[in-house]
């Protein structure tokens, strides 16, 4: 929008002032009309989306990437850096601005305060507080840029993995959430290979899991040592989404859920068992230990409830993608598709 849309020469106000004195009250509707002709339709906000749903532990507490802009503003524009925070009980919606990464199509997680989320980018982890305050950065020294981690769930540490030019290594590092400072980092795996990491989630407290490009899945106990492996297929994009991988446990037994092209696959870390549960192009998925549930999303835009072994119990309504659940097993969190220019944040509750 222009700041000024129009400019007055002194002999047009003379005019409409001295000369033309009865057409003074004409002046207001004048000044209006010329304002909002000049105000042109294509700098209006046009385009909203949101990407990747995400709840405090606490279930209270909804986030999501956020992006909008007027669709004549498209050309080289810059990832967004808004994220979006809406409060489960009220719905108040408010957008906080984190100036120095990107909220779109990227992973983030929280601390299990749920008062602060950590974003792996541009070779550092930042961390920053729900009113778009940063709290904390670490840049490492060693170790290779780091693109995924996790807070374990004790609230002192962390994992994370970096890329380097010959492979990848898996770190712990502790911390203050008091003081929001990191003290030391302990070195996990560090392995040579062409087969890059593309995910990385925590399987216990002294184990985690790595998926790579190829599809190969390895469980590692902090020591380094090799618990499990296991072979998927290929996600030929570069979707965070599709390529993550999920820790789910229930009465003592733990499981890793994940995709490829051909499916939904578990892998039950305790016997070594591998099993596809849904076959089919699936986009997006999450599962549920408190509803012993399971959502998924597919390529249709259709998202499935069903229990964790796949079988299919409900479709939700159609044009409703990354479904997410609460963690207090109180709701489901999707963006429900309006069109290619608008979706929305929608809380679908659960009983």
């Amino acid at each position: 929008m222009h700041k000024h849309p129009f400019i007055f020469t002194d002999h047009f106000t003379y005019l409409l002032y001295v000369r033309m004195p009865y057409y003074r009250h004409l002046l207001p509707s004048l000044l209006v009309f010329l304002f909002l002709s000049a105000c042109s339709e294509d700098d209006l906000p046009d385009i909203r989306h949101h990407v990747n749903p995400l709840w405090t532990p606490d279930g209270k507490t909804i986030v999501a990437g956020y992006d909008t802009y007027a669709s004549s503003e498209s050309e080289g524009r810059q990832e967004s850096t808004l994220l979006l925070v809406k409060d489960f009980d009220s719905r108040v919606t408010r957008v906080v601005d984190l100036p120095e990464i990107s909220t779109w199509h990227t992973l983030y997680t929280f601390d299990p305060s749920g008062t602060v989320l950590a974003f792996a980018q541009r070779g550092r982890i930042i961390f920053y507080d729900l009113q778009g305050n940063k709290r904390m950065e670490f840049i490492p020294s060693e170790g290779g840029d780091p693109r995924f981690m996790e807070f374990s769930n004790t609230g002192n540490s962390f994992i994370w993995l970096g890329a380097t030019p010959t492979g990848y290594t898996v770190h712990s590092t502790t911390y203050d959430a008091a003081s929001w400072t990191t003290g030391s980092t302990t070195t996990i795996d560090d392995v040579a290979t062409t087969d890059p990491a593309i995910a990385l989630t925590l399987t216990s407290q002294r184990s985690c899991a790595v998926r790579q490009r190829s599809g190969a899945v390895r469980e590692i106990d902090f020591s380094g040592v090799e618990l499990n492996s296991y072979l998927i297929g290929e996600v030929p994009d570069d979707n965070p989404w599709r390529e993550k991988l999920l820790f789910y446990s229930t009465e003592g037994r733990r499981y890793l859920y994940a995709i490829d092209e051909e499916g939904m696959y578990r892998m039950d870390l305790d016997n070594g068992d591998f099993k596809q549960l849904v076959k089919g192009n699936i986009i997006n998925f999450d599962v549920s230990s408190l509803r012993r549930s399971m959502l998924y999303e597919t390529r249709t835009g259709d998202t499935w409830l069903s229990s964790p072994e796949g079988t299919p119990l409900s479709r939700l309504a159609p044009m409703h993608i990354m479904p997410r659940f609460s963690p207090a097993a109180n709701g489901i969190a999707l963006v429900e598709r309006i069109d290619d220019r608008q979706d929305s944040l929608k809380i679908l509750l659960l009983r």
